[in-house]
Parts: C-alpha cells; structure tokens; sequence
C-alpha cells in the first residue's frame, strides 16, 4: 500500500488526543453559570441550562451534528492559526431573537425555520458574544487565571459550506448546552468547538504568566533575604591613582627607595574601580584626590556608570509590600555605595 494512502487513512481514522484542560466538568458547571448571567440580561427572562460533557472529537464528527440553517460564529483565538465555531441550533435563534424583541416569556410559540436576515445576524451577535465571555471566564477559573488571549467573533454564517473552518481530521474540544428560556420553557442548544491547539496556546500563555507571578511573587521570604543580605554586603572599590606599563628587566630592578614618577593629572582622574572575576575589573566612576579629617579621600567627578547602577537596581529591586520597606531603594542604595565610596575610600600617599 502506498504510505500516503497509509498515512491518509492514519489522519482519517486515528485516535483523538488527550484534552489540554483538567476537570472538564467544573469548566461546564462554571460555563454554564457565566451563560445564565450573561445572557440573561439580554432577554430578561429566566434561563436554565444543561450542559453535556466535554469530550475530545474530529473536527468532521463535531461538525456533523450541526444542521442548517443555524446561527455560525467563526471564533479568533489570539495567536492560534486555527478558528473555533459557536454554533447556536435555528430553534435557539428563533428565541433569542423573539425574546430579545420583546417576545412573551409565558409563551411558547413553535420556531419558524427561516434564513436569518442582517437584523437577525446583529442580534444573534450579542448572544453569541455573551456565550464566548463566559466561556473565557469559565476556563481561566479553570487554568486558574485569567486569560492573557482574546477570544472573539470574528465572522457570522448561515450554513457550515460557507466555512473553511480547518481540515477534518484535527483533533477538538465540544461542549454542547441545553438552554431553556422563559416560564413557558422555550428550549434551544448551541455547541461550542475548539481546537486543542488554540486551547494549548491559552494554556501556555497562562503557564508563561504563572512562570513570570512565581518570579515577582512579592511574599518570597527567600528573595527578601537574599535583597537585604546583597544591600548590606560590602563591596572592594580600589582607587586607582595611576597605571604604568614596566618591562620585565625594570620590574626585576626595583629597588627599595625608588621613585616612580606620577604624571600631575592623575591626582584629577582617578579611577574608582571594581574587582570582577578572572582578574578584570570594572570602572565605577573617576574622582580627583582630596582630604578630609586627615584622610585621603576621593570626591566624584562623574556620575557612576550607568550599567552599574542599572545592574544593583535589578538586584536590589523589591517587590511592594512591608519586607521592602527594609530594604533600601535601589537609586538610594546605588547613591548610597557611591557616596561611600567617594568619601571613605582611603588612597594610600604614592
């Protein structure tokens, strides 16, 4: 047998992946709950709804039991390549419509199947809006966050030969509800279908904010202790007053009582410096020389360098709350290093 006719049947014919989401009763319990409050303000009515089971199918078995005419919402998951569909049954439309204009509640007035006209489109859109909304809510209760994705409406149809959803054999999430509206109990469904590649871009979206929370998490006793043990560690600033290059021979002949000659502006640029590992060091700041109580001291002629600042700020950064009140800013810290090292760093007399 051909492979592509093996692997044409394999598409066709092969099992359906595992859903993406946990507890896919508490996200229809939950669903249901935001359907009743939503569109309830719409046809001022009361709603009951009963919810089928999640389950994972083919696109083409999902779409089946959708007949026409019916009310098709295409659904733009953000960042996701492929569309879902909300599908309202032409009997729920019927109702959603007449209640939302107006109709009796108490009366229960057989559906006419009918094409639905712009009027019935727009208005169908707001249902169709209010269902999506509670969806949203439903499954960031169920990831346990809200959605960082937009999911809307992105196109409405009559007829599913009017879309091209996605191929038929992707795999799906549907999730069909049983509404009924009003005393005189006007009954409806609608079915929600989802690829569980658009519910994997949700769900990676919310693992990636969850990822970034954990960082920030502003009661970490560990990165307070860590944030207040970094602001009072000491840190070696050397005061470089002048470098010269010397060739073996002259370093061999150094004798005691030698004199070096320093040129006179190096007392004007000295170089407050930093140790870093593998013997490299890192410029501070430049200072000139002066005194202070019988001191050697070096008064800033620059202002620190910026990358330096800018890395004690990611250090000393604290998240809001009262342990980072402990902590010292991170402008004051870094001003505060640096007035310490301009005005208590001793330069010994050359």
């Amino acid at each position: 047998m051909p492979a592509a006719s093996v692997l044409s049947q394999k598409l066709r014919h092969g099992g359906v992946a595992r859903s993406p989401l946990a507890d896919t009763e508490l996200l229809g319990e939950t669903f249901a709950r935001g359907v009743e409050d939503r569109v309830r303000l719409l046809v001022k009515t009361v709603i009951g709804t009963t919810v089928g089971a999640a389950r994972v199918a083919k696109l083409a078995d999902a779409i089946a039991e959708i007949t026409g005419p019916s009310m098709l919402g295409l659904v733009e998951v953000e960042d996701a390549d492929t569309p879902g569909l909300v599908a309202a049954s032409s009997d729920l439309a019927y109702h959603l419509i007449d209640l939302t204009l107006g109709g009796d509640p108490v009366q229960a007035p057989a559906p006419v199947a009918r094409p639905f006209t712009a009027i019935d489109m727009a208005l169908c859109r707001l249902h169709l809006d209010a269902i999506l909304a509670a969806f949203a809510h439903a499954i960031g209760a169920n990831l346990g966050r809200p959605l960082t994705k937009g999911l809307t409406i992105r196109d409405l149809r009559q007829n599913l030969s009017q879309l091209r959803l996605a191929p038929d054999y992707i795999d799906v999430l549907v999730l069909n509800m049983d509404l009924t509206l009003g005393e005189a109990g006007r009954r409806g469904r609608f079915t929600l279908i989802l690829p569980l590649s658009a519910l994997d871009v949700i769900r990676a979206s919310i693992q990636a904010r969850n990822v970034q929370a954990a960082r920030d998490r502003p009661n970490d006793l560990w990165k307070t202790l860590m944030r207040r043990a970094a602001a009072n560690a000491p840190v070696r600033v050397d005061a470089v007053l002048h470098r010269q290059s010397l060739t073996l021979a002259a370093l061999q002949g150094l004798q005691v009582g030698q004199v070096l000659e320093i040129p006179r502006q190096s007392v004007e640029e000295i170089q407050l410096a930093i140790p870093q590992p593998g013997g490299r060091t890192a410029v501070l700041a430049v200072g000139r020389l002066g005194a202070f109580q019988d001191n050697k001291v070096i008064k800033l002629a620059t202002p620190p360098d910026r990358r330096v600042v800018a890395h004690i700020d990611r250090a000393l950064r604290a998240a809001p709350g009262p342990a980072a009140a402990a902590i010292p800013a991170p402008a004051q810290a870094a001003d505060a290093s640096a007035d310490a090292a301009a005005e208590a760093t001793a330069v010994p007399e050359a």
